[in-house]
Parts: structure tokens; sequence; C-alpha cells
């Protein structure tokens, strides 16, 4: 039998809101904005037909419909919660959800699974890959997020767990009958690769001095993944984003031709709600990232916000 429901994740938000009576402390609570509470309400009114909260000066009140509605989900959450935490009691193991980039994931997690399953044993990982612009903790699908940015997060715990240069990279293959040493002048006889994630030609070359080339020829990619994998087939240099192309490096796929290298300005985060922080499996899957890029030898930052 199916069930005409309306948007859980709208339910949840509105029975919040309607305990607290304030969208401002139910933001807190779910550690989301206040503008993703009020979207979220709007939404399941516009399901209803009809409004749930009467929105006075200083203060909300639940309309008839909203009075109807709030208890009954919060004895229905109470019981979800009640029946959830029992499971989880009645098994050791441990289920962590982790959204990632899909090129953070492929290039930099899923070499290394097998050392965390080694380490922890009992915390399965279930990754989310998601884009760049969706929040998944807001939406619910993940307890922790890899984020890619420079760690303005609000009302989320931020730790800064791995900086990462930037510099060009090629395959081998395409520097056959090039004398060394080259230098970065020498890009102009190669066409280049274009990531939307990396800092652009233009800004790299200027910033060694280097403002004769046309940076504008070659092939753009809107996924990393996609650049290293042209890249690794021949079709041109690219800004190799060393956290990325650390594995095609090590297993020659990719060289690395010049010495010159650009900090980039962003930074990779474990990101989670701050009541998530110091559960154990969120500890245990942040302490292992942290140790893998000290064993790397990468940079690493311990930071938390």
């Amino acid at each position: 039998m199916s069930r005409k429901l309306p948007p859980l994740l709208a339910l949840r938000v509105f029975e919040c809101a309607a305990r607290h009576l304030s969208f401002t402390r139910a933001a807190e609570e779910l550690c989301v904005t206040q503008a993703a509470v009020s979207h979220q309400i709007r939404a399941l009114e516009e399901w209803f037909g009809q409004p749930l909260f009467r929105r006075l000066n200083r203060a909300l009140k639940l309309t008839e419909a909203g009075e109807r509605l709030v208890g009954p989900l919060t004895s229905a959450f109470d019981s979800m919660a009640d029946i959830t935490a029992d499971v989880a009691a009645g098994d050791d193991r441990q289920v962590l959800n982790v959204a990632v980039l899909d090129s953070f994931a492929s290039a930099w997690i899923l070499p290394r699974l097998a050392n965390f399953h080694q380490r922890f044993p009992d915390i399965d990982l279930r990754f989310v890959a998601r884009p760049i612009e969706e929040d998944a903790l807001a939406a619910g699908d993940a307890d922790v997020e890899i984020r890619y940015g420079q760690g303005h997060w609000p009302g989320m715990h931020v730790y800064e767990f791995l900086k990462e240069d930037i510099f060009p990279v090629c395959s081998p293959a395409l520097l056959e009958g090039c004398d060394p040493p080259l230098g970065l002048a020498d890009l102009a006889r190669f066409d280049l690769l274009h990531d939307v994630m990396a800092i652009d030609w233009q800004h790299f070359l200027a910033n060694f001095g280097v403002n004769s080339i046309n940076v504008r020829r070659g092939f753009g990619f809107s996924h990393s993944h996609l650049v290293i994998q042209a890249c690794i087939a021949g079709n041109g240099f690219a800004l190799g984003r060393e956290a990325l192309v650390a594995g095609p490096l090590e297993r020659g796929e990719l060289v690395r031709p010049f010495a010159e290298a650009m900090p980039s300005d962003q930074s990779y985060y474990i990101v989670c709600r701050h009541d998530d922080a110091d559960t154990a499996a969120v500890k245990a899957f942040s302490y292992w990232l942290m140790d893998e890029v000290e064993t790397l030898g990468m940079k690493t930052v311990t930071a938390a916000a």
C-alpha cells in the first residue's frame, strides 16, 4: 500500500520549529541556517495548502492545522529515535555516512580504505558522492562531509586536515623528444588542460612572471578526475592538485617537470554537526584522515572551529 506523505525533511524541520516556536532555535538544533528552516516550512505549507504558523511581530504561533500536526509528529520522531537506538545498541558495528566529492573519493579515499578497515574494523563507511554546491548534512544524507574550500561554514564543527600545492603535471610520453631542462615558458609548445576547481593557468603563470602564453587553448573539464585522466592520456599539461595527483605521480603515470608550485588558497576540511563531533565514529574517521596525510608527508593542519 503506497503512502502519500509530505517530504520527511520538511516534517522534521516543522516539528523542531513547532517545539521551540522559533525558526532561529530550530536552525540551531538542526545545524542549518534560518533561511533553510524557512524554506522547508514554506514547502510544507505549500504541500498542505494552508499555513502552519502565524508569523507575528516577535513571535510564532501555531495555526489549528499546525497544532494538529505537532503532537503526533513529536511522538513519531521520539518512537523512531527509540527504536533506532535499540537496534544500534544490539550491534557493535557502527555506520558512518560520509559525503565527499567524487574526485577526492576516487583519487585519495578509495586507495586507502583498506587502512581504515584494518584500524577500525567495527566501523562501516557509507560514501555519498555529492556536487560541491549540495549540502548533504543539511539534507540529512550524511553524518560528516569532506569539503574543499576556505573553511567558512557557520554553525558547523570544522577540522582542516589537508593543505595542498598546485603545480604543472603531464604524461611522460608528452616529453619524449624534449631536451631538458624545461622552463615554464616552454608550456607555449603544449596544449593546456583546464580544471574549474583549481587555480587557472593565467593566475598560476603570472605568479611566476610568465605572461606571454595563450592560456585559453586546450580542453576544459568540470570534474577534476577527468582532467587527470586526460592528462595521463597525453592530451596536455594540467595544473595538478597535489592531493589528487599524488597517486599517478607515484605510479609514474604523470611527471612533474617543473619545480614551481603555488599553495592553494583552499584546503580539505572534515565538517560535521557540533553534536556529532565527539562521536566515536566521527573521531575515528577524522584521526585516520589526518594520520594518512602525515604518513604521506603532506601538509596537515589540525584545527577546530
